[in-house]
């Protein structure tokens, strides 16, 4: 934040009288110092928000939905305002922490001994949290895996288990927040997002090709091995069932 003026100087060299001058220019400092103060706030709790949807938390310990819905909580006083309206309704929403309940969840179903499953998360978060690496954290990670080596020979094999899992998860929440980012666009350009607008907009983006990669002029239907007329959407779109299954059955016979 730049230095406070003392008054208004343009108005001194120009041998004009600052009286009465310099209270409004004070009132619209202090306005613009709160202003910043708020941003200021606003950008460190987003950044504290963030964290909550993190596997790990940033002292390297599993995450759980008790753990970041209180992160949230703490978070939510600085989201204030109308731009933070949307952001404010994911962050409250029960299912944006779904994927830690599945983290628990999986990582119980390979029913490997307590003490051997914390020791195995204590080294996945410091792999996946280099930053933390320190001779402090050098040396719990060296505890850790004689600790895992003494308890459990194959402890590298649960390793990538307990690896596979927390990947797993983390990729499935990640495929979740991908659909949900288009449809949060869409909601944004239209006031009601009802099951039939959700449906047709599904439907463009598996019959659209893509344009490049290694996908590049296949579309997501082609992919799964369905064989579609060679239309556009809108063409696709004016096709009645029995003009499609014609259609269809058409290809059918000629391959």
């Amino acid at each position: 934040m730049p230095t406070r003026p003392g008054r208004d100087y343009r108005r001194v060299r120009q041998g004009q009288s600052c009286q009465g001058h310099d209270a409004p220019l004070n009132r619209l400092w202090r306005q613009a110092e709160r202003l910043w103060d708020q941003a200021t706030a606003a950008e460190t709790a987003w950044k504290e928000a963030k964290s909550a949807f993190e596997i790990f938390t940033p002292e390297g310990r599993l995450n759980d939905r008790t753990q970041a819905e209180a992160v949230v909580a703490a978070a939510l006083p600085h989201l204030g305002g109308a731009a933070w309206a949307k952001i404010r309704r994911l962050l409250l929403r029960r299912e944006s922490f779904t994927f830690l309940d599945q983290v628990h969840e999986r990582l119980a179903g390979l029913e490997l001994d307590a003490g051997v499953l914390s020791a195995l998360l204590d080294l996945e978060g410091l792999r996946r949290q280099p930053w933390r690496l320190s001779a402090t954290t050098r040396a719990w990670a060296l505890v850790r895996t004689v600790q895992l080596t003494k308890a459990s020979p194959d402890w590298r094999q649960e390793a990538r288990r307990v690896r596979a899992v927390l990947r797993g998860v983390w990729r499935a929440s990640s495929l979740v927040e991908s659909v949900n980012s288009v449809a949060r666009m869409q909601e944004a350009r239209h006031r009601a997002m009802t099951q039939g607008l959700l449906d047709l907009e599904r439907l463009y983006w598996n019959l659209r090709r893509f344009r490049a990669g290694r996908r590049k002029d296949q579309a997501p239907y082609g992919l799964l091995g369905l064989e579609l007329p060679e239309l556009s959407f809108w063409e696709f779109l004016k096709l009645t069932p029995d003009e499609l299954r014609e259609k269809l059955s058409a290809q059918e016979h000629a391959a």
